[in-house]
């Protein structure tokens, strides 16, 4: 369900170490959330490598992969973009960069710790090609703000294309609330959108909406302990299933399991905006 950036979009950024001395530092102890994230997730790197299509990656392009995540999508970034170009990819979650640092190979990608407020970092000697988000603006309250300083790193050919979930899945909203009251805090960091609403805040940002499509998708999870698995790594280790009550337990095993499977049903939205041309300022006044 998410690639997410569950924390403040307006915290700090630390910028990463070079991804060439990787070999010279210490092993890196990545915790059991980040490991988890990235083997639960393939169905939602699926989509994002359906998204890197849709993006039309160019040769020599700068782009930014905003909530990266653990990196197996900026690592495909970095080889569509060829040595000219460069990627960088930023995530709250020291975890998940520590992961992506870890593997990283690629001399024209890095990764960063970092959140929305200091893009600008990226940006300071060459505007932004192409802005990549996969599975993170639902976790993100203030989409406007955001995207309006996305706006302000991009070239002037420059777009923006972002995927994302656009309602609560009933399953895991349920699951999450028998676990109470921890449960209830993560279903409120989210900020679900529908593509309507998108549209209005793209727009608002000053943008140029080029696609839009909202779509319904599932993904299984074989048993009950892999969508637990799942959707603690996803929420960056604050569910903690071990708070539900195993009678409770038992009981949604028993009405959602599908021979013993789990299928989560999703709503989600793409969308593709960019700067608009000169004579549309003028028609906005």
């Amino acid at each position: 369900m998410s690639c997410g950036l569950p924390r403040n979009l307006d915290a700090d950024v630390d910028a990463d170490a070079d991804a060439d001395a990787d070999a010279t530092l210490p092993s890196i102890t990545i915790p059991p959330a980040a490991q988890a994230y990235r083997r639960g997730s393939l169905w939602q790197k699926g989509r994002g490598e359906r998204l890197i299509e849709l993006a039309g990656v160019r040769r020599g392009e700068l782009v930014l992969d905003l909530g990266c995540g653990t990196g197996g999508l900026t690592q495909q970034l970095a080889e569509l973009v060829g040595p000219g170009g460069r990627v960088v990819g930023i995530d709250p979650d020291e975890a998940r960069i520590a992961l992506a640092q870890d593997t990283a190979v690629a001399p024209n990608l890095e990764f960063r710790v970092g959140t929305a407020e200091t893009l600008g970092e990226i940006a300071r000697n060459r505007p932004i090609d192409l802005v990549f988000s996969n599975f993170v603006f639902h976790w993100i309250r203030d989409k406007r703000a955001v995207l309006r300083r996305l706006r302000g790193l991009l070239h002037p050919a420059g777009r923006i294309v972002v995927q994302c979930v656009s309602s609560l899945p009933a399953l895991v909203g349920e699951l999450s609330r028998l676990a109470d009251p921890s449960g209830e805090r993560i279903l409120r960091d989210f900020a679900f959108e529908d593509a309507a609403a998108l549209a209005h805040h793209v727009e608002g940002a000053g943008l140029q909406l080029l696609r839009l499509e909202e779509q319904q998708g599932t993904h299984v999870y074989p048993t009950l302990d892999a969508l637990l698995t799942w959707w603690r790594a996803t929420t960056h280790d604050r569910f903690d299933p071990r708070a539900i009550e195993p009678a409770a337990l038992a009981r949604f095993a028993e009405q959602h399991g599908e021979g013993g499977a789990f299928l989560v049903h999703e709503t989600f939205c793409w969308f593709e905006a960019r700067i608009p041309p000169a004579h549309a300022w003028g028609r906005r006044g």
